[in-house]
């Protein structure tokens, strides 16, 4: 019957559906999952993410390079303005004149300081080293010195092409191609300084002459310096030592005071208002220009320990019994 025939079939599928459960479920028919089958798991997970990664990284690195080379493109092809044609008037003088005194203010505190650390070893290498070598290092010192004379040129050379730039231009003058013109003023300056002789370029120089005083006060104690012409050798050039016309020299400084005729301590320098004490000197003194000059302080130490040096020397000599 057909009610019959359903029922059985119901039953045989049914029947065959939890054989089918049963032979799933035995111990022997699956394995449970490992530690490591799940770390492979993930990492076959991971594995196109990653490769992701390295696709964006690898095109923004692409990216970037193609940016930088752009970058070095415009850099090049970048036009730069040409200042030489645009002509300066007057109401570029002030601009001018105070990049001249940039040149001054740098030569002055620059090289005050040089002048002064050079004539402090100079002293120092005349008193403590004798003979030959003494002498080669006086002469590598003198060499510094000229060399620190020569940049002090070469900066002046500039202040003053500036400086005659600023008197064109406050003539109402207007410059074209102001730094070339600025350029050729600085280079025949210093053509025109290469041409010159020692004695030419040191001989007249108030730096030089107080290098060679502390050198020459150290050797010739209460001995006037000659002029500096007299230690400069002679050149091809330069006038016979007869026909020169004024020579500097012939100066004794003396460190003691002229009230006290003791060494000066705490000296200061005056600029002038008043007569110096000093017989026989007529310079003007005002109190309130006097202001401390620890340069003549520190000579004037020096001087006084080097008068008691040769003091001890003198009365050591005296004790000698013949």
């Amino acid at each position: 019957m057909p009610v019959a025939s359903s029922s059985h079939s119901k039953k045989r599928h049914t029947r065959a559906l939890s054989s089918d459960i049963e032979e799933d479920s035995g111990p022997s028919q699956r394995k449970p999952h490992t530690q490591e089958e799940d770390v492979e798991m993930d990492d076959e997970d991971d594995q196109p993410r990653r490769l992701k990664k390295a696709k964006k990284e690898k095109k923004r690195a692409a990216k970037d390079d193609s940016d930088a080379e752009i970058d070095d493109e415009e850099e090049e092809e970048l036009p730069l303005p040409d200042t030489r044609d645009h002509p300066l008037d007057k109401s570029q003088a002030v601009k001018i004149r105070a990049m001249a005194g940039d040149w001054a203010m740098t030569r002055e505190k620059v090289h005050s300081f040089s002048y002064g650390f050079l004539r402090e070893v100079a002293a120092s290498v005349a008193e403590f080293t004798d003979g030959e070598k003494g002498e080669k290092a006086l002469k590598q010192i003198d060499a510094l010195m000229r060399e620190l004379l020569d940049t002090e040129q070469h900066l002046n050379a500039h202040e003053q092409a500036l400086d005659e730039i600023h008197q064109k231009l406050q003539r109402g003058e207007e410059i074209a191609g102001v730094i070339d013109v600025y350029e050729k003023g600085v280079q025949e300056k210093m053509d025109a300084y290469k041409t010159k002789t020692s004695r030419q370029k040191y001989a007249k120089s108030d730096n030089y002459s107080k290098f060679k005083q502390a050198i020459y006060e150290v050797h010739h104690p209460d001995t006037a310096m000659p002029p500096l012409t007299d230690l400069i050798p002679r050149e091809e050039g330069d006038d016979s030592d007869d026909e020169d016309d004024v020579q500097i020299g012939g100066i004794t400084q003396d460190y003691k005071c002229p009230l006290s005729l003791t060494h000066l301590v705490d000296p200061l320098t005056s600029l002038g208002a008043k007569q110096c004490p000093a017989t026989g000197c007529n310079k003007m003194l005002a109190l309130s220009d006097l202001e401390v000059d620890k340069g003549l302080a520190k000579r004037a130490k020096e001087a006084a320990r080097r008068e008691r040096a040769r003091e001890e020397d003198s009365d050591d000599d005296d004790d000698v019994i013949e």
